[in-house]
């Protein structure tokens, strides 16, 4: 999605946690990236939507979906766009 707008980001979500700004979780807006963990670091990225909602990559079988943006604990959230 990024990279059709010209913004390129590292292929991994442990690594895409370290590039943009910080955000608090409370003051996320729609586009940031949000990361969790499975345990032992973080292994997944979503982007926020807005009204505590996220799209991400869930299953093979389900694909891409929206749901609650604190499914699970949030490690951080990122903006890469400003």
């Amino acid at each position: 999605v990024f990279a059709n707008y010209g913004i390129y980001l590292p292929r991994v979500a442990a690594a895409q946690a370290g590039v943009g700004t910080r955000v608090d979780s409370s003051e996320m807006l729609p586009g940031d990236l949000v990361f969790y963990s499975s345990g032992g670091g973080i292994d997944h990225v979503a982007i926020y939507i807005g009204n505590g909602q996220i799209i991400h990559s869930s299953t093979p079988i389900k694909g891409v979906v929206i749901g609650n943006a604190g499914y699970t604990t949030i490690l951080g959230v990122r903006n890469v766009i400003d």
